[in-house]
Parts: structure tokens; sequence; C-alpha cells
């Protein structure tokens, strides 16, 4: 008889992700690799010292170089059970490979894969706010491009059904099948302008952009803060980041405004984290 999947709670996917987190963190810290806490995960360390307690993801950052060693320095991996992965998105995840998440939008092809963290690059900036928009405009062309070909048209939620009805239309149709492709040509673009002759930076690959705008000197002094019973690395501009990014950072959304799981998770048949 098929074993039933064992489902992971909010608190036990947040368990194994920061097993995940340590295990990278420690393995920066060895090969002298630079990287960040980011986004909600930086906000859940300075608000909560912890996860943001609805958040089922990690994100991390790194600067394009550190990020391109850290590649190629684990494709033999170091680890039993984690390994380095690239999926549909233009940026690596560090999975448990005893475990299994099934991404809530994501077509069918491409829904399994396993635990994560998000693991970002940093990349440079030109310096001239004029040049700096025209960047973000050709990357989210084709973060838009990219999206079309990885999120299940079926799947996408808007309360609003005429909305809704045009949204699957238009992904529908710009769906060409190839989000390699989109995902490559992202990447490219976002390597640009390269992190080692930039005055300024941002995890312009994906999500944030003109509001993760840092100046290199002041992200790379970098500052020791508490997530659980760890000291991880943050920017030393954190508070300017985080502000950009929330406004009041350290007031809780109201309820409707947290966002929902990612997916299913839960461990492979015959595996479990004990």
């Amino acid at each position: 008889m098929k074993e039933e999947k064992r489902l992971l709670s909010l608190g036990e996917l947040q368990d194994v992700q920061y097993e995940i987190l340590k295990a990278f963190a420690r393995f920066c810290d060895d090969n002298g690799l630079r990287y960040y806490l980011f986004g909600g995960t930086l906000l859940g360390a300075v608000r909560h010292n912890d996860f943001i307690p609805w958040d089922d993801d990690v994100d991390v950052s790194m600067p394009r170089p550190d990020y391109e060693k850290f590649i190629e320095i684990t494709k033999d991996s170091p680890w039993l059970y984690y390994e380095v992965k690239q999926y549909t998105q233009p940026f690596i995840k560090m999975v448990d490979t005893r475990t299994v998440m099934e991404e809530r939008i994501i077509r069918e092809s491409l829904k399994t894969q396993s635990v994560y963290i998000d693991i970002f690059p940093i990349d440079g900036l030109p310096s001239s706010k004029e040049k700096q928009v025209k960047h973000f405009k050709r990357i989210v062309k084709r973060k838009r491009y990219l999206t079309f070909n990885i999120v299940d048209p079926k799947k996408i939620a808007n309360k609003n059904r005429l909305k809704k009805v045009v949204l699957q239309f238009v992904f529908s149709v710009f769906s060409l099948g190839n989000y390699k492709w989109f995902r490559d040509a992202l990447n490219k673009e976002a390597r640009r302008y390269p992190y080692e002759e930039s005055e300024y930076v941002s995890v312009s690959i994906w999500g944030w952009a003109e509001k993760d705008i840092s100046k290199k000197d002041e992200l790379e002094n970098r500052i020791a803060i508490k997530f659980r019973d760890s000291m991880l690395w943050c920017q030393g501009d954190y508070v300017e980041s985080l502000k950009k990014k929330y406004g009041d950072y350290m007031t809780l959304p109201p309820e409707d405004k947290r966002p929902p799981f990612h997916g299913v998770c839960y461990w492979k048949e015959g595996k479990d984290s004990k």
C-alpha cells in the first residue's frame, strides 16, 4: 500500500529551511563568500529575531562574483542531503533533497521541487538614474515573458472575474514553452553592469529592483544580526533598505495582507528528519 504523504506544517517547514540556511551560512563563512539576509528574511531577523510568523521561504543575496563562485565550488555537493539547484527562476536555490515542494501556481510539469532557500545575485547598476530606469524596464520585460512561461494560467487567482479571464488569456497567448531561454535572457540583462565596477548595486533580477538600490560600499559594510540561535550577516544599510521596501517595517501588516503559502511540502517516502 502506498505510504501517505507526511505534510510539513509551517513550523516544520521553517525548521527545515533554517537548517538549510545554517549550512549555507557556514559554508560561505568557511570559504570566504559574502552573503546577506534579504527581503522578508531580513525583516524577520530585525523584527522577530526569527522568521516572520507566517513566512514560508528564506531569501539571501550574494554579490555576483561570490554567487558565481558559490555555484562553481558546490557542483560536487559538499553536503549529505543539500544541493544547489536552478529551477525555473533566474536565481539558484539550496534544497533539502529529502523533501518535496509542489509550487502552488507553477505549471504542472515544472511545479515539483524540494524545500529550499532562495539565493539571489546582487548585480551592478549604472550611476545615472535615467540609465537605471531603462535597465530595470528591460529586466521587467524579460521577467514578464519568463512568468508567462512558468505560471499555470488556470491557477491565477483574482477576485475580479473579468481580470482573471483576461490574465489567463494573456498567459496562454504569450506562453512559448521555452522558459530557459527567457531565464537566460533575464540573467544576461541583469549582468549588464559588472558588480566590481559599479558604485550602485541591487538584486535587480527579481522583485524589488528600484526599492533595493544600495551604494556598494554601504552594502558591503556587513553587520551580524540575530536569527534564532545564530548570528547571520546583513547589509550595512539594512535600516534604509527595509524602509524603502516596507515603510513602517516594525508594524505588522493586517492579516489579509500576509501572503499565502508557496505550495504543499512533504517528506519523500521513507524519509524523515529524525
